[in-house]
C-alpha cells in the first residue's frame, strides 16, 4: 500500500493540503480515490452508451 500513495499530495489552491502520513490515512486516501475513479469510469461508460443510443435513433429516424 505505501507504494500506491506514498508520494501523493493534494493541494487545493494552497488552501487545503492533504498529504497522508500514516497507514490509516493512506487507506482512506486510496479508498476515496478508488470511489472517485469508479464514478468517473461509470460516467464515461454512461455517456458513451447514451451517445451511441442517440446516434442509432438519429440514423433510424433519418432512414425512416
Amino acid at each position: 500500500m505505501p507504494l500506491l500513495a506514498h508520494h501523493v499530495e493534494i493541494n487545493l489552491f494552497d488552501l487545503v493540503v492533504i498529504e497522508p502520513e500514516s497507514m490509516p490515512e493512506h487507506a482512506v486516501f486510496i479508498a476515496v480515490t478508488a470511489i472517485v475513479v469508479g464514478f468517473v469510469a461509470y460516467g464515461v461508460r454512461a455517456a458513451t452508451r447514451d451517445a451511441l443510443a442517440w446516434l442509432v435513433r438519429r440514423r433510424d429516424t433519418a432512414t425512416a
